[in-house]
């Protein structure tokens, strides 16, 4: 038995023991637990003894942006989508999915100039929410990108054998198939699927600036690519494939569509994960989020605007709808035009996956959360080459074996579940005492990120700053109620912070149950009329509302950044109803995965993270709890300092 999985038992027989002791004891254990599950990371403890190199400018980092949201998704899911979940209305779905996707842009976006030292969804919510949502959210990081890399990576093995007339096809059907056992929908292991994840795991291993100037490369010219698709494919667009049947599925085709298209979106924070090693990160962070989430808007929407205006949404293929389309209306070697596009998307888009996932297992294994191991970082290349190596060969073992198309949807719900901890982490921190300002430095700060702080800020004029110029300021809380309490200068403590992180948890549950009822009992309500469904449309619509005049009455605390998200609680609110809209629109089966992934998930923490987190091995200087025992000689032992 290896070293890591002695300590991981005997960890889980001690947790366990310690459980299990004498009521008094067991009382204080559980209320030590219960606040050891939500001890949060200080912002001073992001750094790593070893920084990795900073060499990612806000090209490189936008780049990286587009480069996973616009892979597979553009090439085959769209046309998947709209050929058996949402007709035409595509467009409709993936315009719902970009603004969920464009609402939690701005929570990273604020948390991108707050921390500019380390990033990812997974640090922001430990430093606000405490710890096991941090392993939660990390862990279903972790979970997209494994499965985004391995289907990518299928992806691939099938434009090269569209680019092949099917021969690779054949010949792993040839010469595999009669000695492979597990059922999917291919019956062959997919070496070629594979290879190519290894191949990428390589070039990672070179160096983020090497591995950089290949995506680049790809990703460049997966954008010319796409202009084709665009301008080419608009000469043969037909008006009456919309006219006769736009919505062919109703409106709940369309939230389907919009839930399973907001993976194609998801991949714009692997822009927080290469925090760590991006230039001027405060400033690059929040202008290639923006940039990431309109660029690809704009391309998946004008492609299946083309897509569904050139073929009926019924005649469209499964496997390569936009290649068949260009290939039957355009001439023949279109088809292979789009087809080597979609090597180049999948090709660089899979390079983001394997990479952000080696960036959030280097992550949580810095923090003690999962193996320590895994956080070794190479002396020369400065690349955690322990997480990438496993990362690269778990998701090259996904893509041999498993049938993914059936746990696509799990990658939604994960990335769903990650990003609206980091809507409800932004939330909270308003209320939270602590909570330091980063100051303003717009210095050479151009394009969107002027843009977007002209539209959340104002430009005041003061006595001090008349001679210099135009000071920029955070909006007052006389001047945008909306996003300000009435009571701001009220001071904030721990019992207010109570109330708010009480009313923001009803809200959540709320917000929620508010769209199952929309989701599952949308005619009931607004066709039918029946009253049960209108009672509870009622109740907890009025939940929400009393929730949020609860938190609008808590008092904020000061703290102002680069980049702020407007109309908070509101925004929030809107943007947590959304993702829980979306959510509500995946199929049972997804539920049952992710319930399956999240047990596993728990049981390393239970056994593992919990006692080696680097915030539990920090020492305790004084008491925490007040626990009254009998035994003097007990409770003089107790009260030494001791770890968590």
């Amino acid at each position: 038995m290896s070293e890591h999985a002695v300590i991981f038992l005997e960890n889980g027989l001690a947790l366990l023991t310690k459980l299990t002791t004498s009521s008094g004891v067991s009382e204080m254990v559980c209320k030590k637990l219960l606040a050891n599950l939500i001890r949060k990371k200080p912002s001073e403890a992001w750094v790593p003894e070893i920084p990795l190199k900073r060499c990612l400018t806000a090209i490189d980092l936008t780049s990286l942006g587009v480069g996973t949201t616009v892979g597979t998704g553009l090439y085959v899911a769209i046309g998947e989508l709209a050929r058996s979940v949402a007709g035409p209305s595509v467009v409709l779905s993936l315009l719902l999915a970009s603004s969920a996707a464009f609402l939690c842009a701005l929570s990273f976006a604020e948390y991108g100039s707050r921390f500019p030292d380390a990033g990812s969804s997974y640090l922001y919510t430990y430093a606000t929410l405490g710890e096991i949502s941090a392993f939660i959210v990390g862990w279903n990081v972790a979970l997209e990108f494994l499965i985004t890399g391995a289907s990518l990576a299928r992806t691939c093995r099938r434009f090269i054998d569209s680019a092949s007339n099917g021969q690779v096809f054949l010949f792993l059907s040839k010469h595999f198939s009669k000695y492979w056992i597990i059922p999917g929908e291919e019956p062959f292991p997919d070496l070629l699927a594979a290879a190519l994840v290894l191949a990428v795991m390589a070039i990672l291993c070179l160096g983020a600036r090497t591995s950089t100037n290949f995506h680049n490369l790809v990703t460049i010219i997966n954008l010319g690519f796409i202009l084709f698709i665009i301008v080419f494919g608009f000469f043969f667009v037909d008006l009456n494939h919309w006219k006769n049947n736009f919505m062919p599925y109703g409106v709940s085709g369309v939230l389907e569509g919009a839930a399973g298209a907001f993976f194609a979106f998801s991949g714009f924070d692997i822009v927080a994960e290469a925090a760590e090693e991006a230039v001027d990160p405060e400033k690059n962070l929040p202008k290639s989020f923006f940039i990431t989430i309109i660029l690809s808007t704009l391309a998946y929407i004008s492609v299946a605007s083309v897509l569904t205006l050139m073929v009926p949404y019924y005649e469209l293929d499964k496997y390569a709808p936009l290649a068949e389309a260009f290939g039957r209306k355009t001439f023949s070697g279109a088809m292979y035009i789009i087809v080597s596009g979609g090597i180049c998307a999948t090709v660089s888009a899979l390079l983001c996956a394997v990479y952000s996932t080696s960036r959030i297992v280097y992550s949580m294994s810095v923090d003690g959360l999962l193996f320590r191991w895994f956080s070794k970082v190479h002396s020369t290349t400065q690349v955690p080459y322990r997480a990438t190596l496993v990362s690269g060969i778990i998701t090259a073992l996904i893509a041999l074996m498993f049938d993914v198309n059936q746990m696509v949807e799990l990658l939604s719900i994960g990335t769903l579940v990650a990003y609206t901890k980091v809507t409800i982490s932004v939330l909270v921190s308003r209320f939270q005492s602590g909570v330091q300002s980063v100051p303003e430095n717009y210095e050479g700060n151009t394009g969107i990120t002027q843009w977007l702080h002209n539209i959340f800020s104002k430009a005041k004029r003061t006595q001090k700053d008349q001679s210099s110029g135009t000071a920029y300021q955070q909006i007052t809380d006389e001047e945008d109620s909306c996003s300000r309490p009435p009571t701001p200068r009220a001071e904030v403590t721990e019992a207010t912070t109570f109330r708010a992180e009480v009313a923001v948890f009803f809200l959540v549950i709320s917000l929620a149950a508010l769209a199952v009822i929309l989701s599952y009992s949308f005619q009931h309500v607004f066709l039918k009329g029946e009253w049960w469904a209108i009672f509870l449309l009622t109740l907890f619509s009025g939940a929400v509302i009393v929730q949020l005049f609860v938190i609008q009455l808590q008092p904020r605390n000061s703290a102002t950044f680069p980049f702020m998200v407007p109309g908070v609680p509101y925004i929030s609110a809107l943007t947590i109803f959304i993702n829980a809209v979306l959510m509500a629109n995946l199929q049972w089966g997804t539920y049952v995965r992710f319930g399956v992934w999240m047990m596993l998930g728990f049981i390393i923490y239970l056994f593992y993270g919990y006692r080696h987190s680097t915030e539990a091995l920090k020492p305790v200087v004084k008491e925490i709890y007040d626990v009254t025992l009998e035994t003097p000689e007990v409770e003089q032992k107790m009260t030494k300092p001791q770890p968590p």
